[in-house]
């Protein structure tokens, strides 16, 4: 990578890096994890915030709680023992990155703020007692603040198993699916085809299927000569910067990048690697399915929404769960029918987590919520230079109840000049969630 080069990329997040710890677990909480679910641990002794979710959405919820008022106690709950970012993460599939560059652990949070940080699993919650139910026991709170994440809709493909996923990565999740799917396009041979596919929107944003897009067809231009990238959308169109995208393709990516709309992902055969389409079969010597999704599955769990549905529904003024109260939701397990249209992007859950962490601070300290205003810039690299973007401010309307677009838009063109910007956003939002 030459213009967003490697070297200010590993010095800049070496800042990041340290702020956030990376080198220990000193935040987490040496619990007995053998301990009965029914079990209280870590006795309450006054206010109490528990946030589920290490993620875009949670670490900013959490330190944003103590920032507004330090007297609350918090506690992070994340079954994982790192955060991988999503945003960044096509880089690592480029191989502009690696995945320890966008790794972190959450040590920072607690040294810097005082957040107890729990390394367990969520298996339910009682919202009556309100406690929410771990592996290590039940963890009393005030109020709780959940961010779920998603889940991927495989009952909708015909033949998937469990094995599918090393064989057809979604690489949405980061971490071990981004490193097999890297690993797929290195073993790639000459002249052999990737096959992507992009699920009927709304899913989450980024790592941006079509960034992902470019990004692949640049490695394969670079590095396996008669190789093509084969892109089956289930939607009608490029669903976001459409244009921006189509010209980058079209002046770089002519010959490499097969785009095929309006085609859904019916099932696969995992023995011959074969993805059968409504427009026919597919076959390629790497492959990434990214299948449609919905709430993760701990919402379910929760009794946040029914089985029939796919997104949380909530209260868009302070995130409370329309369902459950003091529970509150973020990120993209959110209905945008009850927010508001904003995306499922990283930049939204972390606005999102500010907008919680207000409205939980002033009610446990008999204020009225703020009124709330989210904010987005969504970068995607075309190439190992220049980037594109959009961007959004929404805030409240008191007439629909809603979260409403106030303005914002495309970037004029590609340059490389939003590249460098597409790395000091995620440097910075690292910062603001991590340190």
């Amino acid at each position: 990578m030459s213009g967003i080069s490697r070297r200010n990329f590993v010095k800049a997040s070496a800042v990041v890096v340290a702020a956030a710890g990376v080198s220990g677990c000193t935040g987490s909480l040496g619990l007995n994890l053998n301990k009965q679910q029914d079990q209280v641990i870590l006795p309450k002794s006054g206010k109490r915030v528990v946030v589920l979710g290490g993620g875009w959405g949670g670490t900013t919820a959490a330190k944003y709680v103590k920032l507004g008022d330090p007297s609350i106690e918090v506690i992070l709950v994340e079954r994982l023992e790192n955060f991988v970012s999503c945003p960044a993460s096509n880089w690592v599939i480029a191989g502009f990155k690696s995945l320890q560059e966008i790794t972190f652990t959450y040590d920072a949070l607690a040294k810097n703020y005082g957040i107890k940080i729990l390394k367990t699993e969520a298996t339910g919650l009682d919202p009556a007692a309100k406690q929410l139910i771990t592996a290590a026991g039940r963890i009393e709170y005030d109020k709780l603040i959940v961010s779920p994440g998603v889940e991927f809709m495989y009952d909708k493909i015909e033949g998937w198993s469990k094995s599918a996923e090393d064989i057809f990565p979604h690489a949405y999740k980061a971490g071990r699916q981004t490193a097999i799917l890297r690993e797929q396009l290195v073993n790639l041979k000459n002249g052999e085809n990737v096959i992507m596919t992009v699920p009927a929107a709304p899913y989450r944003c980024p790592p941006g299927p079509y960034e992902r897009a470019c990004l692949i067809a640049f490695y394969l231009k670079n590095n396996k000569k008669g190789s093509k990238l084969i892109v089956l959308d289930a939607n009608d169109d490029i669903a976001s910067k459409g244009k921006l995208f189509h010209a980058a393709w079209d002046d770089y990516y002519k010959d490499i990048i097969e785009y095929v709309p309006e085609t859904v992902v019916k099932g696969v055969d995992v023995k011959s690697r074969v993805i059968k389409t409504d427009k026919g079969d597919f076959k390629g010597g790497a492959a990434n399915i990214i299948p449609n999704m919905k709430a993760g599955s701990f919402a379910y769990k929760a009794g946040l929404l029914p089985e029939s549905e796919r997104w949380v529904r909530v209260n868009s003024f302070t995130l409370e769960s329309q369902a459950l109260k003091n529970v509150f939701v973020l990120g993209d397990s959110t209905h945008a029918g009850t927010v508001g249209p904003v995306p499922k992007s990283g930049f939204v859950a972390n606005s999102m987590g500010k907008v919680a962490a207000a409205a939980v601070v002033n009610e446990l300290n008999g204020k009225e919520p703020l009124k709330p205003n989210l904010v987005n810039t969504c970068y995607s690299l075309v190439n190992d230079k220049e980037a594109i973007f959009i961007s959004g401010v929404y805030d409240y309307d008191e007439n629909t109840k809603m979260i409403t677009s106030r303005g914002g838009g495309l970037s004029p063109e590609r340059s490389e000049l939003y590249g460098k910007h597409a790395v000091d956003w995620t440097l910075s939002i690292w910062s603001d969630m991590l340190s």
